[in-house]
């Protein structure tokens, strides 16, 4: 995502002062860490650099913050192990769940998605609830990813889970799997990735619609998470943010509020 217009409001900072871009940010615990998932089109390698949606909104709030440090793809799985017990990590992106809510800083949302259930097209397969979906033999998740949480919470026990969502649209291609969960915007990078086509899916049941978020490591400084919610509140006012995602998603309408039922809405 690239900008149809590059302002750079001053970021306030708790303390006051005045961030200007180019300066370095240094919290009283140490460098950042930022990792980003590889996820469709929000990062990707493209030609040995880091590319996607989420990874230009992580870039133009480092160059707004002054944060000097490299982005690092890494799997979610490893990256929650390393946010966990650490300070100053930054993940993205992450659905904003009721479970998650305590555990770390916020910022966004950045994003937000239907999921679904995908059957393989001609499979025959019909679901009008989650009873139906609890019904067929397979359903593939990926490890400890939000649906895979989502699915269990819910008492899910037909769930095949893998530690690479790429295999679960494979699986669902040869047809050993009945459903998978996937998501209004990740078919078509998700299916690209696994070597399949896409079009051989159709969704069969939408799920629930869920926001994406920066999410800071618990133990990360608060004027730290401040300084990054500021920067991301100057993009949106700015227009920014809207650049980026028309960038990646011509005509996306982005999101401009933040609903967390568990919270009420609005808040």
């Amino acid at each position: 995502m690239r900008f149809l217009s590059r302002f750079f409001p001053a970021c306030l900072l708790a303390s006051g002062l005045l961030l200007l871009p180019g300066t370095p940010w240094a919290s009283e615990s140490g460098d950042l860490r930022v990792l980003v998932e590889p996820l469709g089109l929000a990062a990707m390698n493209r030609d040995g650099e880091s590319a996607g949606w989420a990874v230009d909104i992580v870039r133009e709030i480092m160059h707004r913050t002054g944060t000097e440090t490299p982005i690092e793809l890494m799997p979610w799985a490893r990256a929650i192990n390393v946010a966990q017990d650490r300070p100053n990590v930054i993940l993205c992106p992450v659905v904003r769940t009721r479970e998650r809510e305590e555990h770390f800083h916020w910022v966004g949302p950045i994003f937000r998605v239907k999921w679904y259930f995908l059957a393989r097209k001609g499979s025959g397969i019909t679901i009008n609830s989650l009873d139906d979906a609890r019904k067929v033999r397979s359903i593939g998740t990926y490890i400890d990813d939000a649906r895979d949480h989502y699915l269990m919470s819910l008492g899910f026990t037909n769930l095949e889970r893998s530690a690479n969502n790429a295999t679960n649209y494979r699986k669902l291609e040869y047809g050993r799997l009945d459903l998978i969960v996937g998501s209004n915007s990740g078919l078509a990078a998700m299916s690209e990735a696994a070597g399949v086509n896409p079009d051989n899916f159709e969704p069969v049941f939408e799920l629930t619609e869920v926001d994406l978020y920066l999410a800071l490591s618990p133990k990360t400084a608060s004027d730290t998470a401040t300084a990054w919610r500021q920067a991301f509140r100057s993009m949106r006012e700015d227009g920014t943010f809207a650049a980026i995602l028309h960038r990646w998603y011509p005509g996306m309408e982005p999101p401009m509020d933040e609903r967390i039922p568990w919270r009420g809405a609005g808040r």
